[in-house]
């Protein structure tokens, strides 16, 4: 077996830059491929119709039309989709972050009977496909409206608690994690000052945890924000969220490609810029329940 000889050996130091710049390539082309979607939705928002069937695929339009983002306001009511979503989604990832905070502090701090099992069940749940609990969900609601009275379908109390359902097991197993990093010296310190278990939750725990409750947030957020198989069955007419009320764009005769690519540029700043205002927290919420002190 031939050995090279030492001038044609690389040095440690040499082999970690190679695998460094290998390492940044990689993560140069992953960044490209996930941000290339989002550049052609931007793109073809300031394009003319003519220009998007008869150029075919550019990366730069051949000049910049802000006429799809004023006729998008005027074709379809979607202030109005806008709002829907807003509501449905802030109501969802407060009712999801009050449960889960407490759910997961409970996983976190107490041992009960039941307790893996319990866990276990709640994991599962993220294991079913939505589309399999669709119809009996369906049919749930058409039994309460029925038998109980309450209306369930097209309203905002019933899609936010199908939201709610399948969203806080998502959380509850995010927020478990966090919870396990906080020492637990530090209630047992708040205690022996005179303050109750209730008391140390609230002004000890909960602040220290606040990065994880806004990391959590935020995927419950854009989950409910972008979902779309429920809400085109459950939420209809009032209460149409955004991602359906998008879908009018195409019309039995044609799709308003350009002023549907105008509308989604616009829905996606605000989530851009709630990550903005809350990059810190949410960054140091997913890398903090990573480990465990």
């Amino acid at each position: 077996m031939s050995v090279l000889p030492e001038e044609f050996r690389l040095s440690s130091s040499g082999r970690d830059l190679i695998a460094d710049a290998f390492a940044k390539v990689v993560l140069v082309l992953v960044l490209l491929f996930a941000l290339f979607p989002i550049w052609m939705m931007i793109i073809t928002s300031f394009k003319q119709r003519s220009e998007l069937f008869q150029s075919g695929v550019t990366l730069i339009p051949q000049a910049f039309h802000v006429e799809n983002y004023i006729n998008m306001w005027n074709r379809f009511p979607l202030v109005d989709y806008f709002l829907n979503s807003l509501i449905i989604s802030g109501v969802t990832t407060i009712i999801c972050l009050l449960v889960a905070s407490l759910a997961a502090y409970s996983f976190s701090r107490y041992d009960f009977r039941g307790k893996d099992l319990f866990g276990l069940t709640i994991l599962s749940t993220q294991m079913i496909p939505g589309v399999l609990i669709l119809i009996p969900m369906f049919m749930l609601f058409t039994m309460i409206q029925q038998d109980v009275g309450i209306q369930m379908t097209n309203t905002y109390h019933g899609i936010i608690f199908i939201y709610s359902t399948f969203t806080v097991p998502f959380a509850i197993w995010m927020l478990r994690g966090y919870f396990d990093t906080i020492p637990t010296a530090l209630e047992e310190a708040a205690r022996i000052d005179g303050c109750t278990r209730t008391e140390a939750l609230f002004r000890i725990v909960l602040p220290l945890a606040l990065p994880g409750i806004a990391a959590t947030g935020m995927f419950v957020f854009i989950i409910a924000f972008n979902e779309v198989l429920f809400a085109s069955v459950m939420a209809n007419n009032d209460v149409t969220p955004f991602a359906i009320g998008i879908q009018e764009f195409s019309t039995n005769t044609q799709t308003y490609w350009t002023e549907m690519m105008a509308a989604a540029t616009v829905s996606s700043l605000p989530l851009l810029l709630i990550f903005v205002l809350f990059q810190k927290q949410i960054v140091s919420g997913l890398t903090a329940g990573s480990v465990k002190q």
